[in-house]
């Protein structure tokens, strides 16, 4: 019994080649498929604004870079459901000519 729980712990924990890289600059929003992952918290939220909402038959995180610097996000609380985790970068708006 333990096995299969150290097992089943493994499998829900995301490793750290499972982290997805997200740039977002500055007032531009990108959006991520996280199946049916609900729930998100990061490092530091004050430099993103971010929901998860339902779109069809999956839920999708939507993220609006609010500030320049650098977090990591978790999507996905509820423990034996999907969980995703994001390297965000919130970049400088790029000037169009």
């Amino acid at each position: 019994m333990r096995w299969l729980a150290l097992v089943l712990l493994i499998a829900a924990t995301a490793r750290a080649d499972d982290i997805t890289k997200v740039d977002v600059e500055v007032g531009q929003t990108v959006e991520t498929n996280v199946q049916y992952a609900r729930g998100w918290m990061c490092d530091d939220p004050s430099l993103i604004s971010a929901d998860v909402v339902t779109r069809n038959d999956h839920n999708v995180w939507i993220v609006k870079g609010v500030k320049i610097g650098h977090t990591q996000c978790r999507v996905g609380l509820d423990q034996g459901r999907v969980s995703y985790v994001f390297d965000v970068t919130v970049k400088a708006k790029r000037h169009s000519r």
